[in-house]
């Protein structure tokens, strides 16, 4: 029996670093559908009333001919690890409502590459700041299928928009910490930070971790992954340091982050202590022992120490 393959209605973009998703279903035996697009982000600036057009390359890797169908669409962040859904409903960030694409339909050959043409038009009465979207690029059922699994596919690249006007460029360190307060013997160290976007436009801050030993000596530097944060989002990034050697004490990292056309600084640190116990407890105990021994036999030892030195022979 045939059996279709189904599409998602939600589509997970991996929004940090704009790299487009594609995902199948149903996919037997050496059935498979290879669809790649160039640009995998548009980002781009526009005035109000403004009126521009765009190309999208859409290359069809598999061994048969495609029937293709292009759909502006927008997407709503999920969650704060870069993941948005797809969807047909309007908010206050919409762009789908502006865009047209040309042809809405066609066939690519097998190995074969065609241009669609995305037109977006900026309203006159167009908010300031970031507006988002799609266009996806979906495979369509064949009229006839053949006696073999059907596959469907999707793949869409982002288009950011930012309209000029009363541009706000604000952000806010939510949180930065790391997994543990306390470390013993742990060879790594994650860092956590939280971003909040508070202005009305997207952009992409660069940041740098720093962490100082207990006397204010830098031991590591590493920079945090520079991803896109939307408007009204948090977004997340991850760090490890790897620790060599055993480390004792308080140390401290800084986070800087800088963001913005007029490059904008945020700073936050937070502390953290190593105490490798299966070192000290035993060295601890051995120094208690030695000073036990010492004390208890003390007359014992100086008499051997003048025994030694010769100062306790009488001859």
């Amino acid at each position: 029996m045939n059996r279709r393959g189904s599409v998602l209605s939600f589509l997970l973009v991996a929004f940090m670093l704009f790299v487009p998703i594609a995902y199948s279903f149903a996919q037997q035996d050496d059935q498979s559908i290879t669809l790649g697009v160039s640009p995998q982000i548009l980002d781009i600036t526009a005035n109000p009333g403004e009126s521009f057009t765009n190309t999208f390359r859409l290359t069809n890797g598999s061994k048969e001919s495609l029937s293709i169908e292009a759909t502006p669409k927008n997407f709503t962040p999920r969650g704060e690890e870069g993941a948005v859904n797809i969807t047909e409903e309007d908010t206050g960030y919409s762009l789908a409502k502006w865009t047209t694409v040309s042809p809405k339909t066609t066939i690519i050959e097998a190995g074969k590459t065609i241009d669609f043409k995305a037109t977006i038009d900026v309203p006159e009465n167009a908010e300031a700041g970031s507006h988002f979207g799609s266009i996806v690029f979906k495979t369509l059922p064949p009229a006839q299928p053949a006696a073999t699994t059907a596959v469907s596919q999707e793949i869409a690249p982002v288009i950011l928009v930012r309209i000029s006007g009363d541009i706000r460029e604000s952000a806010e360190i939510i949180e930065f910490k790391t997994n543990q307060s306390l470390y013993s013997n742990q060879s790594k160290v994650v860092l956590t930070s939280r971003i909040k976007n508070t202005g009305n436009v997207h952009f992409k801050p660069s940041g740098k971790i720093t962490i100082k030993d207990m006397f204010n000596k830098e031991v590591a530097s590493m920079d945090i992954d520079q991803r896109n944060i939307l408007p009204e989002t948090i977004r997340q990034f991850t760090n490890e340091w790897s620790t060599n050697g055993v480390k004792i004490g308080k140390y401290t990292a800084t986070l800087t982050v800088v963001y913005g056309s007029d490059n904008n600084i945020q700073t936050s640190s937070t502390s953290f202590t190593f105490f490798p116990y299966q070192i000290i407890i035993p060295a601890f105990l051995i120094i208690v022992l030695v000073i036990f021994v010492i004390v208890k036999f003390r007359s014992r030892i100086s008499l051997a120490l003048k025994v030694l030195s010769g100062k306790d022979n009488k001859g």
